[in-house]
């Protein structure tokens, strides 16, 4: 991006974090015991958007550490004027643990950094907007040429429940990326999970098992007659990976109350083992 249209982009940023601001009702003094607002230095400000990148960084984990407006403000202003890769992802870090609508304009941008390190942490960032730009940049990650954005991808979509995601993660799946299955495992009702466990011959297995594992592993996953289907799935697989799942399943899951999974996994455990 051209040093002119990073200004004209602040410009429009700095426009946007500013009205948002205005109007606001004044916020009442802490509550008693609420943790001390760290203070914000017009130092720390002047230090991001220097020369020497170590100290930006540093600064930039500094102004996220503080809940107080200035210090989102100068996050926001210095990523719309540009930073440099290695300070832009402290920053961005920094940004999301104070989120804001202004936010996602400048994420959207950072989204398409030509460092893939960039685009990771803007990705990943962007799953904690409710905006459905925001969730559209990171299902489009997904997409990335790099496998390290689209592994940044599918975890933030996962940790979203970003349901757009859920078809191309299918087409990763299929592809053996492991990130996608566990995102996928994270979104999965019963209805997806009977759709993963007829992924066999389709996916390669030890991908395929990730995912049958980690749907079993979701506590609030359910109904038992769904967990059945998926120990049913896992025992047509011949990778050891499959048998360990099935036993991890067995030690995690309690005897009681009976649970069909567990007695079904328990004999499919016993079978491949020759009755040991």
């Amino acid at each position: 991006m051209t040093h002119a249209r990073w200004l004209w982009v602040g410009i429009a940023i700095v426009i946007a974090s500013s009205s948002s601001a205005t109007g606001q009702p004044a916020k009442k003094g802490p509550a008693k015991g609420a943790a001390k607002k760290v203070d914000v230095s017009a130092e720390a400000i002047a230090a991001l958007g220097g020369t020497d990148v170590q100290a930006a960084a540093k600064a930039a984990e500094q102004l996220g550490a503080s809940a107080l407006p200035a210090a989102h403000d100068g996050l926001l202003e210095a990523l719309a004027l540009g930073l440099h890769a290695a300070v832009a992802v402290p920053a961005i870090d920094a940004l999301v643990l104070h989120p804001a609508p202004p936010d996602v304009l400048a994420l959207r941008r950072y989204a398409g950094h030509v460092n893939p390190a960039v685009r990771s942490a803007a990705i990943n960032a962007l799953a904690s907007y409710p905006d459905p730009k925001a969730h559209a940049v990171v299902v489009g990650g997904l997409r990335d040429p790099v496998g390290s954005v689209r592994t940044a991808s599918a975890n933030a979509a996962g940790r979203a429940k970003i349901k757009l995601a859920i078809e191309p993660m299918m087409q990763l799946f299929a592809k053996g990326e492991e990130s996608s299955a566990r995102a996928l495992a994270a979104l999965a009702d019963p209805d997806l999970a009977r759709k993963l466990a007829e992924q066999l011959g389709k996916v390669p297995d030890a991908t395929l098992v990730i995912a049958l594992a980690a749907m079993l592993k979701r506590s609030e996953f359910g109904p038992d007659a769904v967990k059945v289907e998926i120990v049913r799935a896992m025992g047509k697989i011949q990778d050891a990976s499959a048998l360990a799942a099935l036993t991890d399943y067995i030690d995690a899951t309690p005897k009681t109350p009976a649970r069909t999974s567990r007695q079904e996994a328990v004999l499919m455990v016993e079978a491949r083992m020759g009755g040991k």
